[in-house]
């Protein structure tokens, strides 16, 4: 196991209280049951009492489909509230491959826009335990190939194109950096948001189950599950990655960074001492998370800007 390299500190007083509030309200964790619709109704009561959206300034927003795999994938195209954008970023959203959707992760989108000055096409993949995988990284995989085919009705053609996403969305941002480099499509940046890189070490027995089945041992060790288990990483573009030292996939991050590093991959790592798992969801809560995931997002302005 390796040591953080910043400064562990209390966890956020806003975090915490929000965990207490939680507990005391006797609402059960989000994948308890393995139930897809049961969770993810469960996750849209709690995030409007707990960690409801930041009032943000929004551009223009407009909801269509692409065509997917397994049928028509539903996105949204989330403008910047002002300028000509830069770019064009894919956003992958968070949830265990079970949970999240266009709304639940609209704002994260929104932010990412404004604060990058980009088209933020939003990806709302095939959850699990309806689809098990590799819908999702499919799904993910199509996402990007039309947002490439299509860059003149989104950030404008010849500018920079990025992926990016939060948890399991990072884990999927890092599969379509990795789907674009064997497609030849040239990525300005990955934005990987506390991903899990790694699922064959997945602990939790719902999510494993709900994603893979029965097949688990197996499709785990597939680099579009895994991220850190391809050949190589040599040739992705440059990362960033964002993750606080009491995450439960700290060291999953730190690994990946440095298998990144390793491979010549231009990498930065930003480690949050006093932040937990899925800190990107709660900006509404505290001014010190809002400041980390905007300095996510200033850092990924200015590779694309590069």
């Amino acid at each position: 196991m390796t040591a953080p390299t910043t400064p562990v500190t209390p966890l956020d007083p806003a975090i915490v209280d929000m965990q207490a509030r939680w507990k005391a309200s006797g609402i059960p964790d989000l994948y308890e049951g393995g139930n897809g619709p049961v969770s993810r109704e469960r996750a849209r009561n709690v995030r409007c009492v707990f960690y409801p959206k930041p009032p943000l300034p929004q551009g223009p927003i407009t909801s269509g489909s692409l065509p997917g795999p397994g049928g028509d994938i539903p996105v949204r195209v989330v403008r910047p509230v002002a300028g000509e954008p830069i770019g064009t970023v894919v956003y992958f959203h968070g949830g265990g491959w079970i949970l999240g959707d266009l709304d639940s992760h609209e704002a994260h989108a929104i932010r990412i826009a404004n604060r990058c000055g980009v088209v933020v096409l939003n990806v709302d993949y095939r959850l699990a335990p309806e689809h098990k995988f590799p819908a999702a990284p499919e799904d993910a995989a199509a996402a990007l190939e039309w947002a490439h085919a299509h860059l003149t009705e989104l950030g404008g053609a010849g500018k920079p194109l990025a992926v990016a996403g939060d948890s399991a969305g990072g884990n999927l941002a890092a599969v379509a950096a990795q789907h674009a480099r064997a497609m030849g499509i040239a990525l300005a940046a990955q934005l990987l948001i506390y991903p899990a890189t790694d699922l064959s070490g997945l602990g939790d027995p719902t999510i494993r189950g709900a994603y893979f089945g029965d097949q688990a041992d197996v499709q785990s060790l597939d680099p579009r599950a895994s991220p850190l288990k391809a050949d190589t990483l040599a040739g992705l573009a440059p990362a960033i990655m964002g993750v606080g030292v009491h995450d439960f996939l700290y060291q999953d991050n730190l690994a990946y960074a440095a298998a990144l590093k390793a491979a010549g991959v231009n990498t930065l790592l930003r480690e949050y001492g006093d932040l937990n798992h899925g800190f990107f969801s709660f900006t509404a809560i505290s001014k010190a998370i809002e400041a980390a995931s905007d300095q996510l997002c200033d850092d990924l302005l200015a590779i694309m800007k590069a």
